[in-house]
């Protein structure tokens, strides 16, 4: 008897029907690009026949999510990203060795205040090494990472709208990280 006195005093009101948002089930297409820049260390060995370090380099992304009418939204990412190249210069011949990654991830997002949601992801980057000197070196290996990403988007038309997304990528077990900034189409494909 007490725990239902207790309870019709510290309800909550009726909440009106009006004031409550809803939201519409759908899936969301994220396709941009722009630049991004290498921040962890490149040692090459040794370091005074290293010509022409490039940090800074094209970086492109594909993103599908789900919203599924509330906060939390879910997706999968990929992209391509160049994370740095070098010349090698030795005996007056030249080289050039660079790392390029593909992410393969598991995306969450969610809206934190009008038009600026927060994405974070977890799953793997495809790393591929290239050297070419005195031939061609290519392999290709998987490195456990992450990325976060903080995306503002102005709507254009009724399903479509623009973003400015600033992203951090980090390959975890090969320390490698990158922090990109682009410019991304945001279109509104399926609306249930």
């Amino acid at each position: 008897m007490t725990s239902l006195f207790f309870n019709n005093v510290f309800a909550q009101p009726v909440v009106k029907q009006d004031s409550v948002i809803t939201r519409t089930p759908s899936f969301i297409l994220y396709l941009g690009g722009g630049f991004s820049s290498y921040v962890a260390n490149i040692n090459p060995q040794p370091e005074s026949r290293v010509r022409n370090v490039s940090r800074t380099n094209p970086t492109g992304t594909f993103r599908l999510m789900w919203h599924p009418g509330h906060r939390l939204w879910l997706g999968v990412e990929s992209g391509y990203n160049n994370f740095f190249s070098y010349e090698l210069k030795s005996n007056n011949e030249t080289g050039k060795v660079s790392l390029h990654a593909v992410p393969l991830m598991v995306v969450w997002s969610m809206p934190v205040i009008k038009r600026i949601s927060i994405f974070a992801g977890i799953g793997s980057y495809l790393l591929t090494s290239d050297l070419k000197y005195h031939g061609n070196v290519h392999s290709k290996f998987f490195s456990l990472g992450s990325d976060l990403a903080v995306v503002y988007t102005q709507p254009v038309a009724h399903r479509f709208g623009l973003a400015a997304e600033i992203k951090w990528m980090n390959a975890f077990e090969t320390r490698d990280n990158a922090l990109g900034l682009q410019v991304q189409m945001v279109w509104q494909f399926i609306k249930f």
